[in-house]
């Protein structure tokens, strides 16, 4: 980046740096503060004869049911709308809240995604989800940490990985549209790879913080983290319910 740009995160001060760290990843701590409380409450509210997320499976199974094995490939269509609205919002030249409504959008997208994951391991363990829960958010945390630490002190360039992404991306669809026609399940290996390409994505978001974004970009920054390592710890999550079974 050039010299003459003094937003530019490599390029700034330390203190606007450590300002801008500060921010971003306490908009990504707020952002999982929510998705968390959201998702809790999906299941600790009672409407009518069940919690929230009870009503919600039952009609996302009706609607599954109904499209047999095109509904992951539907699932996949949808989450991809809706995050592709959320990020022109966050990314757009906006106000500000603007940019947060998309980001909330995008939070409720997530909280939408994870409940009959959640669902499943509830009736796996038998009521007991911590047993799945704790140690894949401990893996998916310790993972964060150490591709976080690996981006920073590093100092690489970590560019090339846009175009794993890209491929990578376009991969993991050819096979959930060939598992629809198939009418086949997507395995353990299936979420061994999405976690290597999370990893992934994590890696190149966390270098794009540090060399792309401009130091009041924080919203935009914390929005590209929170979206790779949700997403990261949905797969690690579903390994764990697969091992299980």
């Amino acid at each position: 980046m050039s010299e003459a740009n003094p937003f530019v995160v490599a390029d700034a001060a330390p203190t606007e740096r450590a300002s801008f760290y500060r921010r971003t990843y306490l908009t990504v701590a707020a952002a999982f503060a929510l998705f968390g409380a959201l998702l809790w409450a999906s299941f600790a509210l009672p409407v009518g004869s069940g919690p929230v997320a009870f009503h919600y499976a039952q009609a996302m199974g009706g609607l599954f049911e109904s499209l047999g094995g095109w509904a992951m490939l539907v699932l996949l269509g949808v989450f991809w709308l809706g995050t592709s609205v959320a990020q022109s919002a966050v990314y757009s030249q906006a106000s500000r809240p603007v940019k947060l409504a998309g980001f909330l959008g995008y939070i409720l997208l997530e909280v939408a995604i994870f409940i009959p994951l959640i669902l499943m391991v509830l009736i796996r363990t038998e009521g007991r989800p911590m047993e799945i829960l704790l140690p894949a958010c401990a893996v998916t945390g310790a993972l964060v940490l150490g591709l976080t630490v690996a981006a920073f002190v590093t100092q690489a360039d970590f560019s090339f990985l846009r175009t794993v992404l890209v491929v990578g991306s376009f991969g993991a669809l050819g096979v959930v549209v060939v598992a629809a026609f198939m009418g086949t399940g997507l395995g353990v290996w299936f979420s061994l790879a999405m976690i290597a390409l999370m990893a992934t994505a994590v890696l190149y978001q966390t270098w794009q913080v540090r060399t792309q974004f401009s130091t009041d970009q924080d919203l935009e920054a914390g929005f590209a983290l929170f979206a790779a390592f949700v997403t990261l710890l949905f797969y690690v999550i579903r390994l764990f319910l697969q091992r299980r079974d």
